[in-house]
C-alpha cells in the first residue's frame, strides 16, 4: 500500500529511471495521474504533459465506465459494457459529447498542449494513479501510437490482473508496483486517496514547467565554477 499518490510515483519513478533513454514525455491522465506523474518528471527531468483522455460514463451510473474518449474526439468502447447497460447510438453520443465539453474545459484551464505537440518520434510514459477497466488509458495509448510515439510505457502504481494483461500486450512496457487478481478499486491501494482537484493539477503542472525551464544564464562578469 503506499501513502499517497507522491510517495506512489516517487516508486515509480525508480523503477523507470534506468529504462528510459532519448527523448521522452510523461503524459497524465488527471486528474489523479498528475499527481503520480510528478515525482516522476522530477526524477527523469524530463516534460510532463496532460492525456487529456476521459472516460464514457451514462447518467444513471456515473462510476462505470461503457468507454473513454481522448482529445481527437476518438472514442473506445467495450461493446459488453455498452449492451449490458442498454445503451442506443444516441445514448453513446449523448454522454460522448457531455464528455468532450468536459476535454475541452480542462484543455483551456490546465493551458498545456496535448500529448500530440510533443510528437512523433520521442518515447511516452503514460501516468495514471491506478488501472482498473483500463479504458481511459487504452484511450490515452491509442492517441499516442495514432501520434507516432516512439516508444510507449504504461506506469501505474497498482493494476487489475486483466488490465495489467491487456497492457502487456497493448504497449511496449508496463510498469506496475501491484498486480492484483483480487483488485477492488484504485483507492484501497492509498492510505491517503484525497480527490485531486483542478487547482491542484494547474499547481502540479506549474511545477513541472518550472523544472523543465532552463537555468537563468549568469550575470556578465560572473565567472562560473567548473564542475
Amino acid at each position: 500500500m503506499f501513502r499517497d499518490r507522491a510517495e506512489a510515483g516517487r516508486a515509480l519513478a525508480e523503477e523507470l529511471a534506468p529504462l528510459i533513454s532519448g527523448p521522452c514525455v510523461v503524459a497524465a491522465i488527471p486528474r489523479g495521474g498528475v499527481a503520480v506523474a510528478l515525482p516522476i518528471v522530477e526524477r527523469l527531468r524530463v516534460p510532463l504533459t496532460v492525456a487529456y483522455a476521459r472516460k464514457l460514463t451514462a447518467p444513471f451510473a456515473p462510476e462505470f465506465a461503457f468507454g473513454a474518449l481522448d482529445e481527437d474526439g476518438q472514442m473506445v468502447l467495450d461493446p459488453e459494457s455498452v449492451a449490458g447497460l442498454g445503451l442506443s447510438p444516441d445514448d453513446v453520443e449523448r454522454a460522448k459529447a457531455r464528455v468532450w465539453a468536459e476535454i475541452e474545459r480542462r484543455m483551456a484551464l490546465y493551458g498545456v498542449p496535448p500529448l500530440a505537440h510533443h510528437l512523433p518520434g520521442a518515447a511516452v510514459v503514460l501516468v495514471d494513479d491506478g488501472l482498473a477497466t483500463g479504458l481511459t488509458m487504452r484511450a490515452a495509448l491509442e492517441y499516442a501510437r495514432r501520434h507516432g510515439a516512439r516508444e510507449i510505457t504504461v506506469a501505474v502504481p497498482c493494476a487489475a490482473m486483466e488490465a495489467a494483461e491487456r497492457f502487456r500486450r497493448a504497449a511496449d512496457r508496463l510498469v506496475s508496483l501491484i498486480v492484483d487478481d483480487a483488485f477492488t478499486a484504485v483507492g484501497t491501494y492509498y492510505e491517503d486517496f484525497s480527490p485531486v482537484t483542478d487547482e491542484d493539477v494547474v499547481a502540479l503542472l506549474a511545477r513541472a514547467q518550472q523544472l523543465a525551464a532552463p537555468a537563468d544564464p549568469p550575470e556578465p562578469g560572473l565567472r562560473v565554477a567548473a564542475p
